[in-house]
């Protein structure tokens, strides 16, 4: 084959997408931190299961809209560090295809190279011996050995074959995979998105694999969230393809500029654009009646969807899997200063909104929001300057990437690294009399603060030349092994040393559900019997991957 046209775009996608899917867990596995908390198969395969979606739920027929589509839906689903190197990799590939309505071997080669350029520019420190030593290693083997009677199956044979290699060889640039004994997790999930590519180029059909864990509208309607005594806040989110039509004469008549101008005189979130003779649109109103009207002015819908989202915002609310757990004070217009803190469960939002956070972004115990799930955070703290805490390291990027997006705002990104660097931080703003800069400064001075991660190995491991067998207890920080025991109370017990607990006039706590009374009693005990003037305070977190959290200050 010479020659790739957007339905074998779209078939390429879609494979690649099944073949990752049928290999998640195996990503996952190669997680090379012992918590057992491995995602980057998840969170690659979210993130292109959202381009996926997008791409298929359009009925352009071009490649460069093909392209667009996959891109935007990538960048919207994009989670953790994996995930957006994956969507900026596409973005900056989709890019160069896009622009044709078929391309050859070496344009697509050129696009491939793009993508890796892409991709090195969103991380801004790069290392070598991951799924960006994968992709630029391929990218330029497979370019190098193209002429002009390269065949796809032939360009595929030796991308392929070089980034095997590449991965295979990823524990001897990094340090921290040789010593766990595995390969770049990010690397090899790139690898089966390519592999299922070429497979689609060849004609094999991936199957026995659903497209599943995902949430989709069941047309399910629970009327209890809107009753006969409910008021419609929200108004509704109208969204339609309207194919203009010479019996309106609206291929003529219609004027986008001027569509945009009306429509953003009826509501918010207005989204529209042309494609030749079909206009894509998406407006929040309240009065969609008048939006239907002036659009079949021009043409006739060929795809339309109208959502009561007052009704869609009491199901979020009721909603408490994997959804933003809004915490915001109940305040009206847009205030000078709010937070947002990613949370991993429930409990620890309630622990945050007790040290004064407004949104707390629930996302479950993986710590995995999307870009978009940052924005509809953004959009519920509604505020001139916001601080927001990713209380994980993986997601910061991520954080970064959606406050981009969001230019209502000034988006304050406090980087923290986990749930007791987020505590002891929000623990020392004061958004109502305090300065943003004052804010700031004490922000990064919470950074700096005595905090405790502590979790309980999933698996035999080895970090940072420390030996950890399964079931040990380890404290870490920043990936690396600080101590170690097969008792809780050990490993506390050099943290409080290391800290001088005996200065400290205060201990922050948060336990998760496999820490049991007597545990916590023992450890509560060691604290204060090294100062007998510290307070403490303990909270429950749930269900957590790491197992206890402190801050000593």
């Amino acid at each position: 084959m010479n020659i790739v046209d957007a339905t074998m775009f779209r078939a390429m996608i879609r494979s690649g997408t099944l073949d990752l899917k049928r290999h998640c867990d195996e990503v996952n596995s190669l997680n090379v931190f012992p918590v057992p908390d491995g995602d980057t198969g998840l969170n690659m395969f979210s993130t292109i299961y959202g381009g996926l979606d997008a791409l298929e739920a359009m009925n352009e027929d071009s490649l460069g809209a093909c392209c667009k589509a996959l891109s935007r839906g990538m960048l919207l689903a994009a989670r953790g560090n994996s995930g957006v190197i994956l969507s900026q990799f596409f973005a900056g590939f989709t890019e160069i295809i896009g622009q044709y309505e078929q391309v050859n071997v070496l344009q697509f080669s050129q696009a491939f190279e793009s993508g890796v350029h892409r991709a090195y520019e969103v991380v801004v420190k790069p290392v070598e011996g991951t799924i960006l030593t994968v992709m630029r290693e391929g990218s330029e083997y497979a370019i190098s050995h193209i002429d002009s009677s390269t065949s796809f199956e032939e360009y595929f044979t030796h991308l392929l074959f070089k980034m095997k290699e590449s991965l295979k060889n990823t524990p001897e640039l990094l340090p921290i995979l040789k010593e766990a004994g595995v390969i770049d997790s990010g690397g090899a999930g790139l690898l089966y998105i390519i592999e299922g590519m070429a497979q689609a180029l060849g004609g094999k059909i991936i199957e026995d694999v659903t497209l599943i864990g995902h949430d989709h509208d069941t047309g399910s309607v629970d009327f209890s969230a809107f009753d006969e005594n409910s008021v419609l806040d929200y108004g509704y989110c109208t969204e339609f393809i309207l194919q203009l039509t010479n019996e309106k004469d609206g291929v003529k008549k219609f004027n986008l500029n001027a569509c945009i101008e009306y429509f953003g005189s009826l509501g918010d979130s207005l989204v529209a654009f042309q494609d030749g003779t079909i206009v894509k649109v998406h407006v929040h109103t309240k009065t969609p009646d008048r939006v239907i009207g002036y659009a079949l002015q021009y043409g006739e819908f060929v795809r339309f969807k109208l959502e009561n989202m007052t009704l869609q915002h009491h199901q979020t609310l009721i909603e408490k899997s994997r959804s933003i757990s809004f915490l915001a004070r109940p305040e009206q217009g847009k205030k000078a200063m709010a937070s947002v803190a990613v949370v991993p469960s429930e409990e620890v939002g309630e622990v945050f909104k007790t040290y004064g956070i407004d949104v707390a972004l629930d996302v479950g115990r993986l710590m995995n929001p999307k870009t978009e799930d940052f924005v509809r955070a953004f959009k519920e703290a509604n505020a001139d300057d916001i601080f927001v805490f990713p209380n994980n390291k993986n997601e910061i990027m991520v954080a970064k990437m959606a406050a981009e997006m969001y230019p209502s705002s000034q988006i304050h990104i406090i980087e923290t690294s986990d749930i007791a660097e987020g505590i002891s931080c929000c623990s020392v703003l004061d958004l109502v009399d305090l300065s943003v800069e004052d804010n700031l400064l004490r922000a990064k001075d919470g950074l700096k603060s005595k905090t405790f991660s502590l979790f309980i190995a999933a698996r035999e491991t080895s970090l940072n030349g420390v030996s950890i067998a399964k079931g040990d207890y380890v404290y870490a920080r920043e990936g690396k092994c600080i101590a170690k025991g097969a008792n809780a109370g050990d490993v506390f017990a050099q943290f409080l040393n290391e800290a001088n607990a005996e200065e400290a006039s205060l201990l922050i706590i948060v336990y998760g559900s496999r820490v049991d009374a007597l545990m916590r009693q023992d450890l509560e005990s060691l604290a204060l019997s090294k100062s007998e003037f510290m307070e403490i305070q303990a909270y429950e977190g749930g269900d957590l991957s790491y197992d206890i959290y402190a801050i000593l200050e």
